[in-house]
């Protein structure tokens, strides 16, 4: 019976659409079963950007496809909209390895944007799928919007005003960078204060990560936050330097959203820095008691006897960083890595600074260390930087 309906469908000819749905077997599952003891639904590609949109209160995953000529909806969607008192412009689609779905009908839906701004898509309602909803081509020529992966938003204009929809990609997390970090709404700040405010992110609920501020903000400053999604928002800390009020205005790009990966654990900082038990964190680490080589003449910067016990405990624990072992202090050939993100940037190659042929050599010396010690490794790329010498204390020249 089944393949007889297959072979009616495929003889009208154009009348179909291809989406990005896909057949998946899980046994887990409470959808109809069919043969065995595993299950089979219809589903979206998990690999399609996703954005998270408002729909009669609910908060709702919409996945954009871009091979999708048609906007396509399961039905459990048609709840939230009206039905359209027009034919369907396909009679069903064909889905990713063949298999056809037929379409019921039209309708629409008026969903909001984590900005609040109210958008009205129509959607083919497709029999056999249930809870997927795909944006196709068809909005996205309809409004002339234009995704944009370097941030990671859909934005298109009507009536004046600018519309932005942010979606989130799906695939290797490490070192992502999700959709551009925006004002919810606007905010005024008072004069010399310090407000936090809510700021939107593309991620789901309870997602850790790092707000990195990227845009220049003026006199209000906003501070790198490690902080936990919720209703897409995040609260970031803004310093207002001025004694006026300031303003920043909804929808305004102000950072990036790093979402950290599931080997990096996140320390809350609550009541753990009382004295008693940092000097037991201390006593922990290591040898905290054995006094260091000349401690008497340790020049630590605080007048406070109880943050000069601390901070003197911490370089006995870590007296090996400021030992003399050789080629490179110890301090700069511990595992840490740093990396600065050029983004678009030009690249930028400064000249060379005039230098004497014996200090050429100390150059060429430093680096040879440096490099065998793994400081640094060797770059191709087309940013350079003079180096500078500076003459220690002890008579030495350092890069």
């Amino acid at each position: 019976m089944e393949h007889e309906e297959v072979d009616v469908r495929a003889g009208r000819g154009c009348n179909q659409a291809r989406v990005s749905l896909v057949q998946h077997r899980d046994s887990s599952t409470t959808r109809r079963p069919t043969r065995g003891d595993d299950v089979e639904y219809i589903g979206a590609d998990d690999g399609l950007p996703t954005a998270i949109m408002e729909v009669a209160g609910t908060r709702r995953h919409v996945k954009l496809d871009s091979g999708a000529r048609y906007t396509m909806a399961g039905t459990d969607w048609m709840q939230y909209g009206d039905r359209v008192a027009r034919a369907a412009p396909v009679d069903y689609v064909e889905g990713i390895g063949g298999f056809l779905l037929d379409v019921v009908g039209v309708w629409e839906f008026s969903m909001r944007n984590i900005f609040g701004e109210v958008i009205r898509v129509e959607a083919c309602i497709v029999s056999g799928c249930t809870d997927e909803f795909l944006l196709g081509v068809d909005f996205m020529r309809g409004h002339g919007a234009m995704m944009d992966f370097e941030r990671n938003e859909v934005r298109y204009t009507t009536a004046g005003r600018a519309v932005v929809i942010p979606f989130r990609t799906h695939g290797d997390t490490e070192n992502a960078r999700v959709a551009a970090v925006r004002m919810v709404r606007r905010t005024e700040l008072a004069g010399c204060t310090v407000t936090p405010i809510e700021v939107s992110v593309a991620a789901d609920d309870g997602e850790v990560g790092i707000f990195l501020p990227t845009e220049n903000t003026g006199a209000v400053m906003l501070a790198a936050t490690v902080t936990k999604v919720k209703n897409g928002r995040v609260l970031v800390p803004a310093v207002n330097a001025k004694d006026d009020k300031a303003r920043l205005p909804a929808r305004r790009e102000l950072g990036q959203w790093i979402p950290l990966s599931s080997d990096v654990e996140v320390l809350r900082v609550s009541g753990e820095l009382q004295r008693g038990r940092i000097n037991e964190w201390l006593d922990g680490l290591g040898n905290s008691q054995e006094p260091l080589e000349d401690e008497e003449n340790v020049n630590i910067g605080v007048v406070d006897e109880g943050s000069r016990q601390l901070i003197t405990k911490l370089l006995r624990v870590y007296r090996h960083l400021t030992a003399d072992k050789g080629d490179c202090p110890p301090a700069t050939s511990l595992s840490t890595e740093h990396h600065i993100d050029t983004g678009d940037a030009a690249p930028i190659m400064l000249k060379r600074r005039r230098q004497a042929q014996s200090e050429s050599t100390v150059v060429e010396e430093n680096v040879r260390k440096m490099l065998a010690a793994g400081v640094i490794e060797e770059g191709d790329g087309a940013w350079g930087f003079p180096v500078v010498l500076v003459r220690k204390k002890d008579g030495e020249t350092k890069r």
